[in-house]
Order: C-alpha cells, then sequence, then structure tokens
C-alpha cells in the first residue's frame, strides 16, 4: 500500500532516510525476538525439570499424609507437625527490556517437636516439604518468567510483522513511485526544452 506523499525530491530524501530508520529498526527487533525465544525455551526447560522433581517430593507428601490420615485425626497430626513461618524474599532481573521477579527463600522457623511423639513418615514427609518449597518457589518464579517472555514474545513479533510486512513494502513502494512520477517529470521537462531550442533555433 502506498503510502500519501508529494512527488518532490525532498519527500523522496525523506522516505528513503525513514526507510533506512525502519530497516535498522527492523533488524533490531528481529535480534531482540530471537533472544527472547532463546531465553523463554531455557525457561520452559528449566521449568520442566523443576516440574519433575517436584512432582517426586509432592508424592511422598502426598503419601505420607495419606498415610498419617489413616492411623490419627487431624487434630493430631497438626500437634505432631507443628507450625512453621516461611519468609520470601523477591528481588528484580533484568531479561533486555524486560523486569521478572526472583523469589528466594529466607530462614525456615522450625517448630519444635517431641522426638519421642514424632513418627518415621512424619520426619519423612517434613523433609520432602523441605526440599519442596524451594522448587514450588523456583516453579513461581519460572512460571512468571515464562509469562511476561511470552506476552513481550507477542508484541515484538507483532511490531516485527508490522515492519517487515507493511511499513518497510509501503515506503519502498511510495519510494518507487515518487521516483518514476520524477523521472517522469524531467523527461517532460526535457521534451519542452528541445521544443524551445527547435523553436529558437527556427527564428
Amino acid at each position: 500500500m502506498r503510502l500519501r506523499a508529494n512527488p518532490n525530491r525532498m519527500e523522496l530524501l525523506r522516505l528513503r532516510r525513514r526507510l533506512v530508520l525502519a530497516e535498522r529498526g527492523h533488524k533490531l527487533l528481529k535480534d531482540k525476538l530471537d533472544e527472547l525465544m532463546r531465553s523463554f525455551l531455557a525457561t520452559m526447560k528449566e521449568l520442566s525439570v523443576i516440574k519433575e522433581e517436584l512432582d517426586r517430593d509432592m508424592e511422598k507428601v502426598w503419601r505420607v499424609s495419606a498415610l498419617l490420615r489413616t492411623q490419627h485425626f487431624p487434630q493430631e497430626i497438626t500437634k505432631l507437625a507443628g507450625e512453621r513461618e516461611i519468609g520470601i524474599a523477591c528481588r528484580q532481573e533484568r531479561i533486555l527490556n524486560l523486569i521478572v521477579p526472583v523469589l528466594e527463600m529466607k530462614a525456615v522457623d522450625q517448630p519444635h517437636v517431641d522426638l519421642w511423639r514424632s513418627e518415621a513418615e512424619l520426619e519423612v514427609g517434613k523433609k520432602a516439604l523441605n526440599l519442596a518449597w524451594p522448587r514450588l518457589l523456583k516453579m513461581a518464579e519460572l512460571w512468571r518468567r515464562a509469562e511476561l517472555l511470552a506476552d513481550e514474545i507477542e508484541t515484538t513479533r507483532r511490531r516485527v510483522n508490522a515492519l517487515e510486512h507493511i511499513l518497510i513494502p509501503s515506503i519502498k513502494e511510495t519510494i518507487r513511485y515518487i521516483a518514476s512520477r520524477l523521472d517522469e517529470i524531467e523527461r517532460s521537462y526535457k521534451t519542452q526544452l528541445m521544443r524551445i531550442k527547435d523553436i529558437i533555433e527556427r527564428h
């Protein structure tokens, strides 16, 4: 689609400069898109590994939980397990122009447990849960990073496509049109000058 432009040399120069900027911008956005895709794929790969590890930990926790529920009332399980507090720290990292959260687990307050009343299954469950918490935080962090990267990839891809398939072809078509019109005008002037010269020479 041709842009609206007056067929003159100033407009031609302006459009040529605009084309250079558009092509440079297109290249930069393409590079950015490639880097975003690389980061997204690396994040998804890491997320897959963490999910497998977390699934194994949680499977142990569910098994222990099911076993304890067959032997104790819920109130007894809560009393045996005790209460705990988990601190989470959040800082930010930058990936290109994206700000992504990084979650870190602070020191965990371990509840006081009566070792004489504690059961082996409960200790196994606690150990699995202690491993699961940092992985769960890492999974949440990676999931959010993947969401942010996916949104940015979509936005960047739309910009790349708009430049590649709409703006750059439109500028090129307009440049060709103006160059063609200027050539036509120049040929017309030359023809007029030749006629004038012819008339002068006859007289």
